[in-house]
């Protein structure tokens, strides 16, 4: 199984530049929104991709390792970065690091997990106590999924599209859904909101090249009806019980 695990994510490696997709718009808004609360923590990035968010984590943690399943995009983000983090090639769930993290970067992630709790408590060993967990998830109400109900392309916004199954993603989360996972692994939720409207799916979005402005407008917007935003966020601690 970690075989196939590992054989899927090089598939998906030599294929997906996260720089050329809107993911890396995401990922970029995500970075904007995370980054800034690591500042001065050892932090750790788990699945950086191609590293679109990688220098903003540099640009505020005090240390930052990053652990990615994928040999291509580690060997891409360590040329970027060479000197600048510590880089692991693992499976998260085969991961045991020495250093004890105070901030841990899971966004984007846990939808490609099969079993996110039990990775959620695994890591729990990474980090100090009272340590954070930043964690970012596509929401399954957002407005282009409705929207695809609407037009009947969809009979439900938790299907699974082709974009999903290219990419490994069995996981479906709500903002329900989400806190549930994160209370069951143990962790005590500190924020829980949504962000960046996005009107169309990811296709769509590739094509119409948005100016700056438009998407920073956009990212307000998924502020500000969190139940149609396309991403979900949240900040928890752990707390390890006596």
């Amino acid at each position: 199984m970690q075989e196939e695990e590992k054989l899927k994510l090089e598939q998906i490696a030599e294929a997906h530049d996260t720089h050329a997709d809107f993911d890396g718009v995401l990922a970029w808004y995500t970075g904007k929104l995370i980054a800034p609360q690591v500042k001065d923590k050892i932090t750790l990035e788990c699945g950086c991709s191609t590293g679109v968010m990688t220098p903003m984590l540099l640009e505020y943690a005090a240390s930052l390792d990053v652990v990615e399943g994928s040999e291509t995009y580690a060997r891409l983000t360590v040329d970027k970065y060479k000197g600048k983090l510590k880089m692991f090639v693992s499976l998260f769930d085969d991961f045991n690091p020495e250093t004890k993290y105070e901030a841990i970067v899971f966004a984007g992630v846990l939808h490609h997990l099969e079993h996110p709790v039990q990775t959620l408590q695994h890591i729990t060993s990474w980090m100090k106590p009272e340590g954070e967990v930043f964690i970012s998830v596509p929401n399954m109400t957002a407005f282009h999924r409705r929207l695809g109900v609407a037009m009947e392309l969809n009979a439900s916004v938790y299907d699974t599209s082709t974009r999903n199954n290219f990419f490994a993603q069995p996981g479906r989360f709500d903002k329900q859904r989400l806190n549930s996972v994160i209370q069951e692994a143990g962790f005590e939720i500190q924020e829980s909101s949504a962000f960046f409207f996005k009107p169309f799916p990811h296709e769509v979005m590739n094509s119409l090249n948005l100016k700056g402005s438009i998407l920073d407008g956009l990212f307000k917007m998924g502020q500000e009806f969190p139940e149609l935003a396309c991403q979900l966020f949240v900040k928890a601690v752990w707390k390890p019980r006596n």
